[in-house]
């Protein structure tokens, strides 16, 4: 496999589920989505930014653009993510607000992971669970990189790892009221249960969790099992 293009193989099924709550805030500036396309499979999840205006939009104006690459077809490329990150940009900028973006494409046997901000994506594989992205923050909340950008101490540029995928793996993209209550361990002890359960119950349950362990934002998640139920 080329370290930037996705092998077009047979494609993989997949279990998809996803739970957004509002939690403790007034409002709810979370998005999420997925499109399980011919060629590529889209997931993602966007978070707009508190304290700024349309929040809510620029993170739907996201998820909403990147969903769009299901219908491009072709090659799975650390250029089709770059691009399809830049288009999500036009989009949250029309929007006249600011977001982060967690996006998983995945093709046959590979997988490219692009974000901007401190949305996280995370892989399980054979019981290890690594973190596949790093928060671009200066400190806790405060945001060097993010779509809809203003001003030059803020870029809208991803980061983009181009990985492979194999049945059993389990995908997670999770906004930061999810990962910045949950650790390591309490993420993976839930994914740990996937074979007794489904990928919804997996999304609700890391949800329910945040919330009860006292996260106060919107939280999001996101869970792909490969190889699941179609």
């Amino acid at each position: 496999m080329s370290a930037a293009v996705a092998t077009q193989a047979q494609p993989l099924a997949y279990d998809v589920g996803a739970c957004t709550e509002r939690g403790l805030r007034s409002y709810q500036e979370d998005a999420v989505g997925h499109d399980v396309g011919a060629s590529v499979s889209v997931f993602a999840v966007a978070d707009g930014l508190g304290g700024h205006p349309n929040g809510d939009l620029a993170s739907r104006a996201a998820v909403d653009s990147v969903l769009l690459t299901t219908q491009s077809g072709g090659q799975l490329t650390d250029a089709l993510a770059r691009s399809t990150v830049a288009k999500a940009e036009v989009s949250v900028l029309a929007s006249g607000g600011s977001t982060t973006l967690a996006l998983l494409m995945l093709a046959g046997a590979s997988a490219v992971v692009a974000h901007v901000g401190d949305s996280r994506v995370y892989r399980l594989r054979c019981g290890v669970l690594e973190q596949l992205t790093q928060d671009h923050r200066e400190y806790r909340h405060v945001l060097n990189r993010c779509l809809g950008a203003t001003g030059p101490d803020c870029s809208s540029e991803p980061d983009v790892r181009v990985l492979d995928t194999e049945p059993g793996d389990v995908w997670v993209l999770a906004t930061d009221g999810v990962s910045d209550t949950l650790g390591h361990p309490e993420i993976r002890a839930v994914l740990r249960e996937l074979p007794a359960h489904n990928a919804r119950w997996a999304a609700e349950e890391l949800v329910r969790r945040a919330l009860d362990e006292g996260s106060t934002d919107n939280c999001t998640t996101l869970v792909v099992l490969v190889g699941g139920g179609r």
